[in-house]
């Protein structure tokens, strides 16, 4: 067989959610990029939950589109509805949740990737991976495919998602594969273990899907899209996004058509019926009569599981998600499930709302290998392998968001990596993304990882409202974004120093005409002498109502546009945490930056718990702070460790790494 071979500087294997963000990152970045993928229609697909974003997801999403990224454009070009969640609570944990056409969401992205300059796209299964030895140390040279073409890389990024060695189950059903009508990636599976990476064995899983023809509706509730403009990207918030919307079918009860056409979502419960038909099945549920080995995530956990584990609570909330404009399916979010296909069909038609439930596709389990946490660096770089790197569900997380989120950051890394240059961290400090890639490298997990606002310690910096800010510099550094938005988010960041500026400087007085101004505007009237921030530190005061009362008072034209105004609102009202949370930062950069050489041997340091050198080996933190989080490891040892690089280099016998084969 003629075997044809072309050059890349880098190539992504896969072309999921992590897979279109690490492309579009590398090409952006400068490099010469190939995309291969077994079917080159499920670019972007949408496996699982039609919809991107929630709490600490949608954070994910904002950083992703401040770092360039496409997941934030295509969701807001294919939104059926979009909504901020978590409204009663405060800034940090507020967060936009959107649903999307199932089709048009992949259209979109596969559209961004057709578009980039430097990005080829290739429909084939990529069935090795070679490496050159070097020094000691492999390095990536070339992948193979299923069609005997060698494609040279100067880096590869690995974003296979849950199809190494995926297995797909449902009662007594078995197939291999990734996902319904997808093939296992087993060759490549093999290949990654034949280097020494070590692998482990992951659970993740899917609801059934029915048809909306059969559904009551009148006997769920309608849950309405925001009343007010939302947007995930900069584009969107500037009115740059060419949307793609279709009308939609005239059978779902509650379409909304304000700033834009909606759809709604119902919610329904289950109850002591559907329990019942659970539990007299639990025998033929794969999770427990030992057909799954692998683990699944806590916090998405499939209905049978919920049953059991919940055995006190009579019902459980599940949602009825459209999955587009032009299409009867709905998926039922909270029912995923490997039950078999009888038992799917009885416990729903025991929800009102469902009582003739049609399904069109039953759920399913899939069981997946991914990478040890131990394999990678927190540039997601492997460990053993010069120029690999991995991404995405491969990595053990679970959700389109944190696959993003990482492939940005792998596809950039593999960008440096081929040009020589220094690579991307990101600290916990500035993003939800580093939080995630720092957790994935120093923490054993034994489940899918799933992003949480309450991983964050610093979440009240690393807020949906401030991506922008906190983010764009470096996107502009690293040749992500264009140098026009970078001076826009610069000039919004203006616009809110010189606005809080003028607050501070305004003072209200206890007078006639500004009470009088204040009751016209609806706000609460003065206790005392105050300035104008000061006063909008209050909760019942609205930027907008107070910007019109100064203006009223004779101050100059104090308009922004409404997003700046409600950045403006929380800064004011959190200014004094804020500042203690970057004071705390401060105060423990040293450990964070700390760092601490790659080939230490922590066998000969002296004081460290026999614990604590076995996890140190294991992990080898890049930092004093990583070494911190580390289980296992307690702050004595990070004495220890500090007190033993204090004392120098010269006083640490290190030494190159030995990369098993």
């Amino acid at each position: 067989m003629s075997v044809y071979t072309e050059q890349f500087d880098v190539i992504v294997i896969g072309a999921g959610h992590a897979g279109c963000e690490a492309a579009l990152a590398s090409a952006r970045a400068g490099c010469t990029t190939l995309v291969l993928t077994p079917n080159l229609d499920r670019i972007g697909f949408m496996p699982c939950n039609p919809s991107i974003g929630g709490p600490a997801k949608g954070h994910l999403v904002r950083e992703v589109d401040a770092l360039g990224g496409e997941m934030g454009r295509a969701i807001d070009r294919t939104a059926i509805q979009i909504r901020m969640l978590n409204t009663s609570k405060g800034p940090a944990v507020q967060a936009p949740r959107a649903q999307a056409d199932k089709m048009l969401y992949p259209m979109a992205m596969k559209e961004a990737l057709e578009r980039q300059p430097r990005l080829t796209l290739r429909q084939e299964a990529v069935t090795d991976i070679e490496l050159v030895t070097a020094g000691g140390r492999h390095r990536v040279q070339a992948v193979r495919t299923d069609a005997g073409n060698r494609y040279l890389a100067g880096a590869v990024v690995v974003t296979a998602g849950t199809f190494l060695r995926g297995r797909m189950i449902a009662g007594e059903w078995r197939a291999a594969g990734g996902r319904a009508g997808d093939p296992a990636a087993t060759a490549l599976s093999a290949s990654l273990s034949d280097l020494g990476i070590r692998l482990r064995r992951l659970k993740t899983g899917t609801p059934p899907r029915i048809d909306a023809r059969s559904i009551d509706f009148s006997k769920a509730e309608v849950q309405t899209g925001s009343d007010r403009p939302l947007w995930f990207s900069f584009d969107g918030a500037q009115g740059r996004i060419e949307r793609l919307e279709l009308p939609p079918l005239p059978i779902y009860p509650g379409i909304t058509d304000g700033w834009r056409v909606q759809m709604p979502c119902y919610l329904i419960h289950t109850n002591p019926a559907t329990h019942d038909i659970i539990a007299a099945n639990i025998d033929r549920a794969p999770m427990f009569n030992g057909t799954i080995q692998a683990v699944g995530t806590r916090y998405c956990p499939s209905i049978e599981d919920k049953i059991v584990r919940f055995r006190d609570k009579p019902s459980h909330g599940l949602f009825l998600e459209p999955e587009g404009w032009r299409t009867t399916e709905v998926y039922v979010q909270g029912a995923n499930t490997s039950l078999p296909q009888d038992v799917q069909l009885a416990f729903l038609r025991t929800i009102p709302a469902l009582a003739e439930a049609t399904i069109t596709r039953y759920g399913y389990a899939v069981e997946y290998d991914a990478i040890d946490s131990s394999e990678l660096t927190r540039t997601l770089a492997a460990r053993r392998v010069d120029g690999l790197f991995f991404a995405g569900q491969v990595c053990g997380t679970s959700g389109y968001e944190e696959a993003a989120g990482q492939g940005i950051v792998a596809g950039l890394n593999a960008a440096c990596f081929t040009q020589g240059a220094e690579p991307l961290v990101l600290r916990r400090d500035q993003s939800y993304i580093g939080v995630m890639i720092d957790d994935l490298t120093t923490q054993e997990f034994v489940e899918p990882y799933r992003m949480l606002t309450s991983r964050a310690e610093h979440r009240l910096l690393l807020r949906c409202d401030n991506a922008e800010a906190r983010l764009s510099d470096i996107a502009y550094r690293f040749g992500l974004i264009s140098r026009e938005r970078w001076e826009a988010v610069q000039a919004e960041s203006r616009i809110i120093t010189e606005t809080l500026a003028r607050l501070a400087a305004h003072h209200l007085s206890m007078n006639p005409r500004t009470a009088e101004a204040l009751e016209r505007a609806g706000l609460p009237p003065l206790a005392r002498n105050q300035t104008a921030l000061d006063y909008l530190r209050r909760p019942e005061v609205r930027y907008e109502a107070l910007a019109s009362v100064l203006e009223a008072l004779g101050a100059d034209s104090l308009s922004v546009p409404a997003r700046l105004a409600e950045r403006i609102e929380v800064e004011a009202r959190y200014e004094a945490y804020i500042e203690k949370e970057l004071a705390r930062v401060e105060r423990i950069r040293h450990l964070e930056e700390r760092p601490i050489p790659d080939g230490i041997d922590y066998t000969a340091l002296a004081g460290l718990r026999n614990e604590a050198r076995e996890k140190l080996a294991r992990f080898r933190p890049a930092t004093l702070g990583q070494a911190s989080r580390i289980a296992g490891v307690t702050p004595g040892d990070v004495a220890v460790l500090m007190v033993h690089l204090e004392r120098g280099a010269a006083s640490i016998e290190e030494r190159p790494a030995v990369v098993p084969r």
